[in-house]
């Protein structure tokens, strides 16, 4: 591989601005930001490599683009990717723009650079500096990349139910890969699922003068008291039947477990926490991480929260919860 490595170090430079290029293209699922211009931008990469792209309906949904090369051999190999990013907000936490792709201290700096554009771009570059060096794939490639993952795949069944042979593959590679705290290579062999909902309480027709909290109700009270029923401060969910069907881990994953490395200092250096929720530490809380579902406020939004006070009983409170999920 020496060869194909050569010339991804002496091309290096324009794998990098391909991979800045599709940074600097919005598209946010949530918002229906950029996602179209995106997807034509995705499908535009594949064709550089000779994929013969196309986007796929997934009806109703953003598209999927699809691309496929014929190699040498009766296998193939699929690759899924994802085209679209989360929000950026909050903006003022960024250290430049989100969507410039600035390099800054050896890193490229941008909304999705790592989930999953970074993947994407990576891939192509692979499939590129190969067929320059050696010619013609040694296998078939097919590359599945959905407009989406960030909002948890509602209508990628659809795409599978009504193209079975665009998803068929010998084996498949998912969207990321990298290394841990310490560089080591890491491989997953599985993840957890999620559902995800927003919690929506109501009040009077438009916000009110705190003055009258002693009558009029107020919606961010009723979404605490919500949100304090779902999880106790043992960080036990007490939604009923959550744990029910929770399958524990089998003593061949425990074993797995045990042979991880220890990198819970780093860690907590990189987190800037003094330790783990509810004290945990080794097996426990390895356990915890890879075989536990949770219960997490990802957002939270009610009332007055800019600069200074603001007397106000609010009419709206918001809140968006996820909850990852195990097996069963």
């Amino acid at each position: 591989m020496q060869d194909i490595f050569a010339h991804v170090d002496a091309h290096a430079d324009r794998y990098i601005q391909d991979l800045q290029r599709v940074l600097r293209q919005p598209s946010v699922t949530a918002q229906n930001v950029g996602m179209a211009t995106c997807a034509s931008l995705v499908e535009e990469m594949l064709a550089g490599v000779g994929a013969n792209p196309r986007q796929v309906d997934t009806r109703g949904g953003f598209p999927v683009v699809y691309g496929e090369i014929s190699g040498t051999t009766a296998k193939t190999l699929s690759f899924y990717n994802h085209y679209d990013v989360q929000p950026a907000e909050p903006l003022d936490l960024w250290e430049s723009d989100p969507w410039a792709a600035e390099i800054r201290d050896g890193r490229i700096w941008a909304r999705g650079c790592s989930d999953n554009k970074g993947n994407i771009a990576a891939r192509i570059a692979a499939v590129d500096a190969y067929q320059q060096v050696r010619g013609r794939l040694p296998l078939s490639v097919k590359f599945i990349i959905e407009g989406e993952e960030e909002i948890g795949s509602p209508h990628l069944e659809h795409f599978a139910e009504d193209h079975p042979d665009l998803c068929r593959a010998d084996a498949c590679v998912w969207e990321f890969g990298g290394k841990d705290i310490d560089g080591r290579p890491v491989v997953h062999l599985g993840l957890k699922g999620i559902c995800y909902v927003e919690l929506r309480v109501s009040g009077a027709r438009m916000d009110q003068h705190s003055s009258i909290a002693t009558s009029v109700p107020n919606p961010a009270w009723r979404l605490v008291w919500a949100l304090a029923s779902l999880k106790g401060p043992d960080e036990r969910v007490l939604i009923p039947g959550f744990y029910d069907k929770v399958v524990p881990p089998t003593d061949e994953e425990l074993a797995a477990l045990e042979r991880m490395p220890d990198t819970e200092t780093q860690r907590l250096e990189h987190l800037g926490i003094p330790g783990f929720l509810l004290g945990l530490t080794g097996m426990e809380l390895r356990r915890r991480d890879y075989f536990e579902p949770t219960c997490t406020i990802s957002g939270i939004e009610s009332g007055y929260t800019g600069e200074g006070s603001k007397t106000v009983l609010p009419s709206r409170a918001m809140a968006k919860v996820d909850m990852r999920l195990v097996l069963d």
